[in-house]
């Protein structure tokens, strides 16, 4: 059971002089309705809610402390009829502040209100107080001052440090030097691994990370009124990554894209403090260009940034990358494919187009639902149109359901005969709601500069599908000892050798590991995880050479990670209430040239040959097929319904 559903939790610390609003952990929700299956049995307390109490009038500022659980839509909070703001938008526990103007509170009755959303959206509050002192004197009374450093060479290392209590509430602070972090409630982002964080005293549990490749570090700390506590912690690099670059190619700002909450400066320090190296911007509709703004927050040695833009338009989201500065933006109004693809190609500079969360709905458009995709033959209304490099398999910020959705998406077009590369993204428009790149695609590249790569072998790399998909874990797959993803695999023998290998950090599991071949599992096998870094598995399987050619794809899963320093988000738009999280990590394919003619033939290929071949002998048609796997099977019927209509 995961954390976030836990109804046991203690309640806040009731500080001296706070005035008691509610006691109660709540469930507001609508009566009858649940939007996750934990609710199902939970009673709804309310649909909002109200209060009244007791006050003295406010002549200073003070401040509404309330804990809060699960939420995903606006929640305005209104005392006396004041809007003071609204419950932060987040899905972990935590404790939010809101600041009491004076003058609000006044003498004797008071109503508190927490309106609801018109949408379904349980969540949990409570209890709730208010510290007759300002928000930052509730923030205050003791402190920790933070190192974090790399193990190997002692260094200060960009970070995130993630505090809670106990009971994993993410606990308010403020952090110092102001210009050298990014700071949300539990949550802040430092520069070279130093902070100095403001707090009440307590006992806490303190996290320090720098994402997928390194350690976790933790630490449980007291600290007591007027006390200053030294607090030193030491990551280290656990997953081996020379020759790959981690890149995230789809990164928002509150700057340029205008929702969420990362400023750019504060974008930066989040790029840096999670190890990317390869930084894409792509705020909506808008070319922007990182370099500056990593110059001056003085992390520009640790990333490689590019212009890129998000072409967000009522029928897709396209990313485009890179763009030339002072590049035409493209229309954004333009909806039919075969006029807006090529036209975001023809951006000066745009090696790289790809098809973003294509199971999302956007202005009552799917790009791979309803009428536009048939799932299974991988066919596509605008497939004349389909001109792009690679598509989102995992968006970390827009998680489905079904983790393997978008891969048998990608399968399917695959063997329709799509050249599209998988990958992972983030899709982070925040600095901590949703974690820059949580999802995160590997590039194959030289990666001893990471400030300075070499752009001409990255692109090359997303053309060749020379690519690994990362969301807490990494695969890697080999054929004959000699072919890796993005490889054409020739000269086959009857028995092919496929050694598939798992990595990550000890803070994430693997337990299953699946081999496909044309979208088909042909190979699976469990994985006892342990918690070790590194490798975490390595399976070798022989499997006999296929008797047409066909592309192999590996990915292993595990659970997901439900700690607030890394937690995995829930489904953006849920096709069941049901949310069981997963890591997973995956490969793109090798090519498998089976028949030996130094070229790999789709299965539609293979479909449209034996359909020639047969002259229309359905019977010679059948015989044929007995040969061949059923991804060539269902390019055949699809190939005859057509030619039937």
């Amino acid at each position: 059971m995961m954390k976030w559903i836990l109804v046991c939790l203690p309640a806040l610390s009731l500080m001296a002089d706070d005035l008691t609003v509610e006691t109660k952990r709540l469930h507001l929700g609508k009566a009858g309705q649940f939007e996750w299956d934990v609710y199902k049995d939970q009673a709804v307390d309310a649909e909002r809610l109200e209060r009244k109490f007791e006050a003295k009038a406010n002549a200073t500022e003070q401040t509404l402390r309330l804990w809060q659980r699960d939420v995903k839509l606006t929640w305005p909070v209104l005392l006396n009829g004041r809007k003071l703001g609204k419950l932060v938008t987040a899905e972990t526990a935590m404790e939010s502040l809101l600041a009491i103007p004076t003058g609000t509170l006044r003498e004797g009755e008071n109503v508190l209100v927490i309106e609801a959303p018109a949408g379904l959206d349980d969540i949990e509050v409570g209890p709730v107080f208010i510290a007759a002192k300002p928000m930052v004197e509730v923030m205050s009374g003791s402190q920790m001052e933070v190192m974090v450093t790399d193990g190997e060479t002692g260094a200060g290392l960009p970070c995130r440090l993630t505090l809670t209590r106990k009971d994993g509430t993410l606990q308010p602070l403020w952090a110092e030097p102001a210009a050298e972090v990014a700071v949300r409630i539990g949550v802040v982002y430092t520069r070279h691994g130093k902070a100095t964080l403001s707090l009440p005293p307590g006992d806490y549990i303190l996290h320090a990370g720098r994402g997928f490749e390194w350690s976790a570090g933790r630490a449980e700390i007291t600290v007591r009124a007027g006390e200053t506590k030294q607090v030193a912690l030491q990551l280290r690099r656990e997953v081996p990554t020379v020759g790959w670059i981690a890149a995230d190619s789809h990164i928002h700002t509150l700057t340029h894209s205008g929702h969420g909450d990362a400023k750019i400066e504060e974008r930066m320090l989040t790029i840096a403090g999670e190890g990317i190296e390869l930084a894409i911007a792509t705020d909506h509709n808008h070319h922007t260009d990182y370099a500056p703004s990593a110059a001056s927050m003085g992390v520009a040695q640790r990333f490689t940034p590019v212009i890129g833009n998000e072409v967000t338009t009522k029928h897709g989201h396209f990313n485009a990358f890179p763009i030339e500065p002072g590049a035409r933006v493209v229309n954004h109004q333009q909806e039919d494919w075969a006029k807006l693809i090529p036209e975001i190609r023809a951006t000066p500079g745009v090696k790289v187009i790809t098809l973003n969360h294509p199971r999302d709905l956007h202005s009552g458009f799917i790009p791979l639902g309803g009428m536009q995709f048939n799932p299974k033959t991988g066919r596509h209304r605008q497939a004349d149109a389909l001109d792009i490099d690679a598509m989102e398999v995992v968006t970390s910020a827009a998680m489905q359901s079904d983790i393997h959705l978008l891969y048998r998406d990608w399968f399917a077009l695959l063997n329709r005969g799509h050249r599209i590369a998988a990958i992972a993204s983030s899709d982070s428009h925040d600095v901590n709601r949703f974690i820059v790149g949580q999802g995160r695609t590997y590039v194959a590249a030289k990666d001893g500069d990471v400030a300075n790569l070499d752009l001409d072998e990255v692109w090359r790399s997303y053309k060749e599908g020379r690519l690994l998909v990362s969301l807490g874990l990494l695969a890697q797959v080999k054929v004959n000892d000699k072919f890796t993803v993005g490889d054409l695999a020739t000269g086959l023998a009857e028995s092919i050798k496929v050694e598939a290998t798992v990595y990550g950090p000890a803070w994430t599991q693997a337990d299953r590991i699946e081999l496909f071949a044309n979208g088909i599992l042909i190979r699976e096998q469990k994985i006892e995880h342990d918690h070790r870094a590194g490798e975490k598995a390595r399976i070798v399987w022989q499997i006999p050479k296929p008797a047409h050619d066909v592309h192999l794809v590996v990915i292993a899963t595990g659970p997901g990670i439900t700690e607030p320093f890394w937690e995995i988000p829930r489904p953006y738009q849920p096709t069941s209430k049901t949310f069981v999280p997963r890591v997973v990590g995956s490969t793109n394919p090798i090519w498998l040239d089976a028949n030996g003619d130094g070229r790999f033939e789709p299965a539609v290929a293979i479909a449209q040959r034996l359909l020639q071949a047969s002259g229309g002998d359905r019977a010679k048609l059948q015989e044929a097929l007995k040969n061949c796997d059923e991804a060539v099977a269902v390019q055949v019927e699809s190939l005859m319904a057509k030619s039937d209509q």
